[in-house]
């Protein structure tokens, strides 16, 4: 029984998870997931992105035949919309699937579907067709739309407030050949800081016809420059945009002076695409460096200054012996060694610390005195 009720638990957090995650902020790769979800049907085996994104290069005024498998892997019945889109821009740059009341102008105009709404049993799928018709006037480069999965809820009589539904979206990218321009700059790149961190932001343009996947780099090291944080990975800059992502750095315990870099790789050939390397030599961008103070944190404070104070007694101690023994060897004469003689009577005739005289004389071990040799000795009262 109580597992049960955690697994109800579980499962209720992870559809809000999604919820949230495809409704509020839709970024639209496309997934498929332990519940309502979809996929291109027909996957190609020379790119590995068809798996989960449909991959077209299409020619103005051609037709592509294609199909999105809709599957149902909840334990109930559920009706599905299925629907296009164009797509929009995220907040950060990423992309993101416009709502199905927005005015379709692009590859969301491109699409037909030959359902709009079906029934799907819990465990079961469905393959829909579909067609994408490119206009003669489409311009060369990439153009990128959404196919959206969404249950459709029916809203029950004295109910109250929104309804609530997952949207999943399935990214289609066509791109018209001609000119492909492959190009990244960088725009430029900051740091705010915050009350326990400080958040790095990089901003990326393509100035060119068509996305291009980007190995962002962020890395934050010591004065000295040891790496303490590295951030970033692989990220699509849709054509045209400016992308820009907030890594956030926690505040470093020890504190003290930092430095930031950014740079960004990328595959600048015109023989890559979406899900394709050209295999040739990557072009990379740095950009400048950001030095940054951080101050430390109050327990890492109270250590740095009691070993400050350590090391300061150490310093003193150690130039207040080096002054001792300048003295030492400015005031003490030299003594000839007597047959007879040896370091302890030496020191105990002397009145001083037989340690003291091996130190001064450089002395080792067993400290054997030769007659007729000569060591500093303190001078006789006489």
């Amino acid at each position: 029984m109580c597992k049960y009720q955690i697994s109800k638990a579980f499962q209720r957090l992870f559809v809000g998870f999604l919820f949230f995650s495809f409704i509020f902020t839709p970024s639209a790769y496309a997934i498929e997931y332990g519940g309502l979800g979809g996929r291109p049907a027909y996957p190609r085996s020379d790119n590995p992105r068809t798996e989960s994104i449909f991959v077209h290069t299409l020619e103005a005024g051609a037709v592509q035949e294609e199909g999105v498998k809709v599957v149902n892997n909840t334990a109930e019945k559920k009706t599905v919309m299925i629907y296009a889109a164009d797509s929009t821009p995220s907040t950060d740059g990423a992309f993101a699937c416009k709502q199905l009341s927005e005015t379709k102008t692009d590859v969301g105009a491109w699409i037909k579907l030959e359902k709009s709404e079906i029934v799907l049993e819990s465990g079961t799928n469905e393959t829909i067709p579909f067609t994408i018709s490119v206009p003669q006037s489409a311009s060369v480069g990439e153009h990128n739309g959404c196919i959206l999965i969404q249950e459709k809820k029916e809203k029950v009589e004295g109910q109250t407030g929104a309804i609530l539904s997952i949207r999943t979206g399935l990214r289609v990218v066509v791109t018209v050949p001609g000119e492909i321009t492959r190009k990244l700059e960088l725009v430029g790149f900051s740091l705010t800081p915050k009350q326990d961190s400080f958040l790095l932001n990089p901003l990326l343009k393509n100035t060119g016809n068509v996305s291009i996947d980007a190995d962002v780099s962020v890395i934050t090291r010591y004065f000295f420059g040891l790496v303490l944080k590295k951030h970033g990975g692989q990220y699509p800059v849709l054509r045209g945009e400016t992308s820009n992502w907030n890594f956030e750095l926690a505040r470093p315990f020890w504190g003290g002076w930092y430095r930031s870099t950014f740079a960004v790789e990328y595959d600048q050939n015109q023989e890559a695409s979406v899900g394709v390397k050209s295999g040739k030599e990557l072009t990379r961008l740095e950009g400048n460096s950001i030095w940054f103070f951080s101050a430390p944190a109050p327990l890492a404070l109270v250590i740095e200054i009691f070993v400050l104070a350590v090391l300061v007694a150490c310093c003193w101690l150690w130039m207040r012996s080096r002054k001792r023994m300048k003295q030492i060897q400015q005031q003490w004469v030299e003594y000839e060694i007597e047959q007879g003689d040896d370091i302890q009577s030496i020191a105990k005739e002397c009145g001083v610390s037989w340690k003291l005289l091996v130190k001064v004389n450089k002395l080792k071990p067993p400290y054997a005195l030769r007659a007729g040799e000569t060591i500093k000795v303190p001078p006789l009262n006489e």
